[in-house]
């Protein structure tokens, strides 16, 4: 369900040699103490290792861009018959940027290897003002479920003192689909810290939601959590 917390996995674009200026491609890879998505851990609250690859190409003023991402999960997250241990997403989508104002508009594929009926598609539009940004998610077949699901997320990103990055994010989460795995929509919010430092992203951050611990099938999966994270882009 995408992202060990992308906002500390350093996402930043490198120019390979030999390929056209406008063309850029980049890789990441990422250790995690958890893999929380949208408040709740997929990983039952054990370590994650996680990676991905991005290509953009620059059409000025809009940037195309493509990529893939994975994370090993917890194959009973899911319940029934079908018992995945690896998240691969794929997404694309088109952004761009003027002055203090950016906009991002894409696609994104959930795939889970072993267990296909758990795999779901979703978009996004968003928008962003110099730290602060919202954006609004959409899928028709949530995990499984048939149903539709929405999220509005606002976020706010600023450097501190020491080239020290700070992130805050608080998303709403709803729709029917939402209501078969939680019974209700709930609130999700994350504040993190990340710094570079020997080459390497160092990254700290404190997940939570509203949803009732009854609603989480009695577990601590959508509890409270601090996530520390080692990460490197190349």
């Amino acid at each position: 369900m995408n992202t060990f917390t992308k906002t500390l996995t350093a996402a930043a674009l490198a120019t390979v040699s030999g390929i056209a200026a406008a063309d850029d491609i980049s890789a990441n890879v990422s250790m995690g103490s958890d893999y929380i998505w949208r408040g709740v851990s997929q990983t039952n609250e054990k370590p994650a290792i996680s990676g991905g690859f991005d290509y953009s190409h620059d059409f000025d003023p809009v940037t195309w861009y493509v990529g893939t991402w994975g994370s090993n999960v917890d194959p009973t997250f899911f319940g029934g018959t079908h018992s995945p241990s690896m998240e691969l997403d794929l997404y694309t989508g088109l952004s761009g940027k003027k002055d203090d104002f950016s906009y991002d508009a894409g696609w994104l594929r959930y795939n889970y290897p072993g267990g296909s009926s758990n795999s779901t598609t979703e978009w996004k539009l968003g928008g962003g003002w110099k730290w602060f940004g919202a954006t609004y998610y959409y899928s028709k077949d949530w995990f499984g479920t048939s149903d539709d699901s929405s999220r509005i997320e606002g976020s706010f990103d600023y450097e501190l003192p020491y080239e020290i990055a700070l992130s805050a994010s608080v998303g709403n989460n709803y729709g029917s689909g939402t209501e078969d795995y939680f019974n209700n929509s709930y609130v999700d919010w994350k504040l993190g810290v990340s710094k570079t430092w020997l080459g390497v992203d160092w990254g700290l951050a404190y997940t939570d939601t509203d949803i009732k611990k009854s609603d989480c099938g009695g577990s601590d999966l959508c509890e409270a959590h601090y996530v520390a994270s080692l990460s490197k882009s190349f």
